[in-house]
Order: C-alpha cells, then sequence, then structure tokens
C-alpha cells in the first residue's frame, strides 16, 4: 500500500525534478571571469552579481570532479550493449514441450553416494 503510494508519487516527480534541474542549465548559464580565468556554470540569480574566492574555487572542484565509478562503467557498458544485441535479435527457434500420454514419468529423487 504504502510503496504503491510512493510509486504513484516518484512517477511523477522524478520527471519533474529532471525537467527543472535540465531547464536550470539550458536557461541560467553564465560565465565569469575570476583572474583571467573563463568560469562557466549555471544557477538562477540574477545577472551581474559576484561570487566570492570560496565559492568560485567551488564551482571549479565540481566542474573537475571524476566519478571513481568509471573503470566499472567501462566493462558494463559492453556487457550492457551484448544484451541489448540479444534482445534485439529475433527469435528464431521455439520451445515447445510435447506432453506425453503413454505414462506417468516421475523422477526419483536425488541420491548422493559417498
Amino acid at each position: 500500500m504504502f510503496l504503491e503510494k510512493l510509486r504513484r508519487i516518484m512517477k511523477y516527480f522524478l520527471p519533474l525534478l529532471f525537467l527543472t534541474y535540465w531547464g536550470g542549465v539550458l536557461l541560467f548559464t553564465h560565465s565569469h571571469v575570476v583572474n583571467g580565468v573563463i568560469i562557466v556554470h549555471s544557477h538562477p540569480f540574477k545577472t551581474g552579481h559576484q561570487h566570492t574566492q570560496g565559492q568560485a574555487e567551488t564551482i571549479f572542484f565540481l566542474d573537475h570532479y571524476v566519478a571513481s565509478s568509471v573503470p566499472v562503467l567501462l566493462v558494463a557498458i559492453p556487457c550492457f550493449c551484448a544484451l541489448l544485441g540479444m534482445l534485439a535479435v529475433p527469435r528464431r527457434a521455439r520451445l515447445s514441450l510435447s506432453k506425453l500420454e503413454d505414462g506417468i514419468r516421475l523422477r526419483a529423487p536425488p541420491v548422493y553416494v559417498l
């Protein structure tokens, strides 16, 4: 009950959050020149504002952040592409089980022998 309600809320909230982020990046991009270096970033503030040195450094470090999961992605992407390729190939053989009407065929339980 709770998970269904949460899923229904997230179905609308997550796309709205993504569109808000995407709109913020597209609509509010601007640049600053700090010590001869051009810093380009986006946030919804009026034009003509300034950033402190700490804010400029934070923007710089976040702009050059590299996630440590990149080696994992280098392995995961070919696997994902292979699985996607298997889904895209049409199935040629069809598995069909025929009914055996000539008696009951029960399997014996597994046996462990030392």
